[in-house]
């Protein structure tokens, strides 16, 4: 391997839904000059010559997400060569991070410092867990005084699970939220988001896992076991999704922000990766409406995205107003305040979908909240 520019092996897999099939694949990624090519494991022969006509970055490449190559959506299963497992097994990990009860209107902040740290979102649940799942998640504390107290906390409000990756997950999230105990937070850590918003050193504002034992125990149980009953009403609501490549590229939780400063509820929130049918059956209003839908469909099914129900009176208006004209250029001439014109870059890359009619708006936040969701 190249120890200036190197070149990192992955196993992918395309699920072929014409002849109910997955086909294996090898992609390489070279970083010289970002290009990658594909190989045809099961036929023994190059599927995809090297190419720079692609949309991935380094920061894509990790066990378990989905990447988009010439609008086939591929899932990244195994390291392919030990060179890679190395440079990638050592640093990169996953962890649970978790916004406890009381707190999820902060959600957006905590978001934003995520990214900001260089980490990533890949799951992500609003919604509220049993007293079973609890005792469970906290067993290591039965028998404690405090274990009654703990479980009680956990399960009396909506929390937000998530799933983050990146080097050195589980230490830089718990730097990110800083010490346990209240007091010491403030003194030591002042700009740690438990410092800024926690009320005790119980209702401490977060949990994150100490270590990748635990990490691995902890995101089994929330999101392996499906432990996280989502709290979405879709009564008096509307729908928004943050677009892969906003999530990407760290805009969600400065989006979130802003909708929650503009009087938004946020009443429902889920990470969901859609493949290019799941994505064009979403959009399916706008095929033949909307000269980009193909390209708009491609987007959607580009990586994780991130949904919200979202309250407020005349919420489908209202939300439409604070998202501003499909097309970023012309939100930035027109609307120069509004959520496209922030974060977005064309009427593709906008950032964010919205519902655009009111008789729309239940359907669109069941199919994610409802039908993803089962």
């Amino acid at each position: 391997m190249n120890s200036v520019f190197p070149s990192y092996a992955f196993k992918i897999e395309f699920f072929d839904e014409m002849a109910e099939l997955v086909r294996p694949y090898v992609l390489t990624y070279h970083t010289e000059k970002g290009e990658i090519e594909l190989f045809d494991i099961r036929n023994r022969r190059p599927f995809l010559k090297r190419t720079d006509n692609h949309t991935i970055q380094k920061k894509d490449l990790f066990i378990g997400n989905k990447i988009l190559v010439n609008g086939r959506q591929y899932e990244i299963v195994e390291f392919a060569d030990e060179p890679t497992r190395r440079t990638f097994e050592v640093n990169m990990q996953h962890t649970y991070a978790m916004i406890k009860p009381g707190f999820y209107n902060r959600m957006g902040e905590a978001i934003d410092r995520i990214y900001q740290e260089g980490l990533f979102i890949v799951n992500l649940r609003l919604g509220l867990i049993s007293r079973e799942t609890a005792m469970n998640f906290y067993g290591e504390h039965r028998g404690k005084p405090f274990y009654d107290s703990l479980v009680q906390y956990i399960t009396s409000g909506p929390i937000v699970a998530m799933e983050l990756v990146g080097n050195n997950a589980i230490s830089r999230w718990r730097q990110i939220i800083g010490p346990t105990n209240l007091d010491t937070a403030k003194r030591e850590a002042p700009n740690s988001l438990r410092a800024l918003y926690a009320r005790s050193t119980t209702e401490n504002f977060a949990h994150g896992s100490d270590s990748p034992e635990s990490a691995q125990r902890e995101l089994g149980i929330i999101f392996g076991q499906h432990s996280v009953q989502l709290i979405s009403t879709t009564d008096g609501c509307t729908c928004g999704v943050i677009r892969p490549h906003a999530l990407k590229d760290g805009m969600a939780g400065k989006i979130i922000r802003d909708i929650v400063a503009n009087g938004f509820e946020i009443t429902g929130a889920m990470v969901a990766n859609l493949d290019l049918a799941t994505a064009g059956e979403f959009l399916e209003v706008y095929r033949g409406v909307v000269q980009d839908y193909s390209e708009m469909v491609k987007q959607l099914a580009s990586g994780p995205c991130l949904a919200l129900e979202l309250r407020k009176d005349n919420a489908v208006q209202a939300f439409r107003d604070l998202c501003g004209p499909r097309d970023s250029q012309v939100a930035k001439q027109v609307r120069p305040s509004t959520l496209r014109a922030k974060y977005g870059s064309d009427v593709v890359f906008n950032a964010i979908h919205c519902t655009d009619l009111p008789e729309d708006a239940e359907l669109e936040t069941e199919y994610f909240f409802t039908l993803l969701d089962e």
